[in-house]
């Protein structure tokens, strides 16, 4: 039997070339929703200070490496607009990890059916829960984020994000 590797039969040699060709897997339903654009819309709500809207545009693609990267403009009632870049990858079994260019070190979380589950600690310094649920035919879903200082919650999130291409 011929070898390419000491150890390791031909047949296994062409499979992981083929492998190492083939497209990332397709992307899971919640991944869908957030390649092409999205657009939210909603409210932010903080301790003491009332209620303001709030409204996002993001533009979503797949990496090589099958993370999700997603390039968002923010914009709240009163302040100038940021912009925040995402990179979610799935890290075995339901976790997913990453990065917001606004976090202070890593983005965790898990997929549980259609909802996303994450935490992570702004730069600023709060604590954040957030939760996004897909919605039934995959064109529109829920955000929810909860702001966390010193135990105490100081602000929350609440939006609608829809698919718009």
């Amino acid at each position: 039997m011929s070898q390419c590797f000491p150890g390791v039969p031909i047949l296994f040699t062409a499979l992981f070339a083929l492998m190492a060709l083939a497209p990332p897997a397709p992307a899971e339903p919640l991944e869908r929703f957030f390649i092409g654009t999205t657009e939210g819309a909603g409210t932010v709500t903080v301790i003491m200070s009332g209620t303001h809207a709030m409204r996002d545009r993001s533009r979503g693609r797949l990496d090589a490496d099958g993370a999700l990267r997603l390039e968002q403009v923010v914009e709240e009632d009163g302040k100038p607009p940021r912009r925040r870049t995402w990179r979610l990858v799935r890290a075995g079994g339901n976790r997913v990890t990453g990065t917001i260019s606004d976090v202070r070190g890593t983005v965790t979380g898990e997929l549980d059916g259609n909802l996303l589950h994450l935490r992570y600690r702004m730069r600023e310094g709060p604590s954040v829960e957030q939760w996004i649920r897909l919605g039934s035919g995959a064109r529109t879903a829920t955000n929810r984020m909860v702001f966390h200082r010193f135990g105490l919650k100081v602000a929350t999130v609440e939006s609608v994000i829809r698919k718009t291409d």
